[in-house]
């Protein structure tokens, strides 16, 4: 057999692994296929909170009655942070309006490369820190950068926490641009075919997400309303509550339906011990 006969065969058979074999990768597509049969969505958010744009993404996303996933820094509602006061108040919000707050480690390390007694400290820290404030435990988790080791799935699987991965990210935050993140987001749901599901990766840190989301959910709005007069699937935006619900077994559910009353509680008792 030819040399680059071998070559052909080999890249085929790269081609029929599962992603998941593919050691360094998480699973695409991330969130696993569409449940409804509808092209699906699910949005989530990294490094914040943020007092001014993760405000605007949460007005958005409340105007329209969506819920999010958001994946946040413990360096960011630590005590010597200005603006603290309402950034707590925002973890408050977050949990009154049915979203989802998920571990993103406490400084965005890269749990790959520092030691492994520094990497479970960004873990647990900002895990304790987050379950505190809003008063429910966490099992999701964004790994900052994507990276993936096998040190990382042994200390995921250790703790019980599942990595939530993506499979569209617009990178916001390179080239602080809304109108490119805007036409990078659209362009793909316009090819997401029915039975699909994608999970959008944008950051509430930055202003172009911030301006960028209102004008997506409307463009989604608008294209619905084409899909629906060609008797074609919509766009379905599902809650971080429903993939849960749909991803992980009963158990794992009882803190999704912790009732807002407690939940307030925590954040405000939390807010009274870190702010003076």
């Amino acid at each position: 057999m030819s040399r680059r006969l071998l070559l052909i065969c080999a890249c085929l058979c790269l081609a029929l692994l599962p992603v998941k074999a593919i050691a360094g990768k998480w699973p695409r597509p991330a969130g696993g296929p569409s449940k409804s049969g509808d092209p699906e969505l699910l949005l989530t958010f990294d490094d914040g909170p943020h007092e001014k744009h993760t405000t605007k993404i949460l007005d958005a996303l409340d105007e329209h009655g969506l819920q999010a996933i958001f994946f946040w820094t413990g360096h960011r509602v630590v005590d010597q942070r200005k603006g603290l006061e309402d950034r707590i108040a925002l973890v408050e919000r977050t949990v009154r309006t049915g979203h989802l707050i998920g571990n993103h480690t406490t400084t965005h390390a890269k749990l790959c490369v520092v030691k492994e007694k520094d990497a479970a400290r960004e873990l647990d820290e900002n895990a304790e820190r987050y379950e505190k404030l809003a008063g429910l435990p966490q099992f999701l988790m964004r790994v900052p950068y994507g990276a993936r080791c096998k040190r990382l799935d042994n200390m995921l699987a250790e703790r019980e926490i599942e990595h939530m991965h993506w499979d569209l990210d617009p990178q916001e935050f390179r080239h602080h641009s809304s109108d490119i993140t805007f036409s990078y987001v659209t362009k793909r749901l316009k090819r997401l075919k029915p039975g699909m599901r994608a999970i959008l990766l944008m950051h509430d840190t930055q202003p172009a997400a911030a301006k960028a989301l209102p004008k997506i959910l409307k463009w989604i709005d608008k294209e619905n309303e084409k899909r629906a007069e060609r008797g074609k699937r919509p766009i379905r935006i599902i809650s971080g509550s429903e993939y849960v619900e749909e991803k992980y077994p009963v158990p794992l559910l009882n803190w999704t339906r912790t009732s807002l009353v407690s939940s307030q509680d925590a954040v405000v008792d939390a807010a009274r011990r870190l702010v003076p």
